[in-house]
């Protein structure tokens, strides 16, 4: 199973702010509740930003009676500041929200986040990508379930 699906890619926000960022990607996620989104991952940006540099951000959270981990991919085409490590605008980010009760899951997914948006190539074929068939796939056998 793909955990990140067409629908749940955003090819050009319009955001002005994190915020906004992670408020669009809580939008595509329709069978969950955004508030509940936001509440939940902006409580771990408060921890500490997410945004680890290289223009990448990876928003995520535990959330109660979610049945299986789901990822929302924003891309911003002029990039939003995302309080990075790096201090540069993040242009793309990818939000990860896991069950509540799953730490290994949780910690094996944002490793594999990490290292695929670590890599310049995919980073590159993210940003010139036409359509959110093209970014899912480029996700499918990167970021799978263990």
């Amino acid at each position: 199973m793909d955990l990140l699906t067409p629908e749940h890619v955003l090819l050009d926000s319009a955001a002005a702010s994190k915020r906004g960022l992670i408020t669009e990607m809580a939008n595509l996620l329709a069978s969950i509740d955004p508030d509940r989104v936001m509440e939940v991952v902006m409580a771990r940006e408060h921890l500490g930003s997410t945004g680890i540099g290289h223009g990448v951000a990876i928003p995520h959270g535990r959330m109660p009676d979610l049945p299986m981990p789901i990822l929302a991919l924003a891309r911003h085409p002029e990039g939003v500041d995302f309080d990075s490590i790096d201090g540069k605008p993040v242009y793309i980010a990818v939000m990860l929200l896991v069950p509540d009760s799953d730490d290994r899951q949780h910690l094996e997914l944002l490793a594999q986040l990490a290292r695929t948006l670590q890599q310049e190539s995919i980073r590159h074929q993210v940003m010139q990508a036409e359509s959110s068939e093209a970014i899912a796939a480029l996700f499918a056998d990167r970021v799978r379930l263990a």
